[in-house]
């Protein structure tokens, strides 16, 4: 039953041509990378490379928050979540399934935006290049199952995409936070706030440490392929026991 709502989930990606739309959208990208690096003076292929790397990294992001919100959301809407369970699924194997097929999804995107990037590298490719790679990956499953968690909590697609992009951007931003508060004044409410951040850290993945484009020209610095892989498990398995407590506790 699992891998059936996997494969229902699977064929509205495909119906909502996602899948299709990101290929094309990631040759625009590769194509714009390749123009704005040409204007630059010296290095114009690392140029080209680190544009296409970030470029890429945050249309996949993109692609995977708003079609997993608004997938979850128009199953709401139109009834079909409740359809499904009125089959012989339990609430939990629904979750678990759509975290399997999103997360799959997942792959695919960073499977892509690592291809595309590699391509265009020129140079051998590197551990700071698989590293990145596989950083891209563990990303985005983190992101499919946040997109998950909260298009299952917030009645509204726009409420849901807004908080899964305020999740992420905070995810990205925590090491700069840490930057200011360490740079802080010595007063009480500076010491204040950097405990809340302290505390705040442990409970959201540092995407931070994930997907820098130093590693693309300069190697691998500062974290490992343990370290990614972990964080993308703990992280991913929170938020979707969080999504199935929610799910088994609303009452339709």
């Amino acid at each position: 039953m699992i891998v059936t709502l996997s494969q229902y989930a699977f064929m509205a990606a495909l119906r909502d041509k996602i899948i299709l739309s990101f290929l094309v959208l990631a040759a625009l990208g590769i194509s714009l990378s390749i123009f704005l690096g040409s204007a630059a003076v010296i290095e114009r292929e690392q140029f080209s490379v680190v544009y296409a790397a970030g470029g890429l990294r945050i249309l996949g992001v993109l692609g995977l928050i708003l079609f997993i919100v608004f997938y979850i959301r128009r199953s709401f809407e139109d009834k079909d979540i409740e359809f499904l369970l009125s089959r012989p699924v339990s609430r939990p194997a629904f979750i678990l399934a759509h975290s399997l097929a999103f997360s799959l999804i997942a792959l695919f995107f960073g499977m892509v935006v690592a291809a595309c990037v590699f391509f265009m590298l020129p140079q051998d490719i590197t551990t700071g290049h698989l590293l990145w790679g596989f950083s891209i990956l563990c990303e985005y499953v983190i992101v499919a199952n946040a997109a998950l968690f909260f298009s299952m909590v917030l009645p509204s697609a726009t409420m849901a995409s807004l908080a899964v992009f305020g999740f992420y951007i905070f995810c990205r931003i925590i090491g700069q936070i840490f930057g200011i508060v360490d740079t802080g004044t010595e007063s009480e409410s500076v010491a204040f706030m950097a405990q809340i951040v302290e505390v705040i850290s442990i409970f959201v993945p540092r995407l931070d440490l994930m997907g820098q484009t130093s590693w693309l020209i300069y190697g691998a610095q500062g974290v490992g392929f343990t370290f990614l892989f972990f964080q993308a498990l703990v992280f991913s398995a929170v938020l979707l026991v969080a999504s199935m407590i929610d799910l088994v506790r609303r009452q339709f």
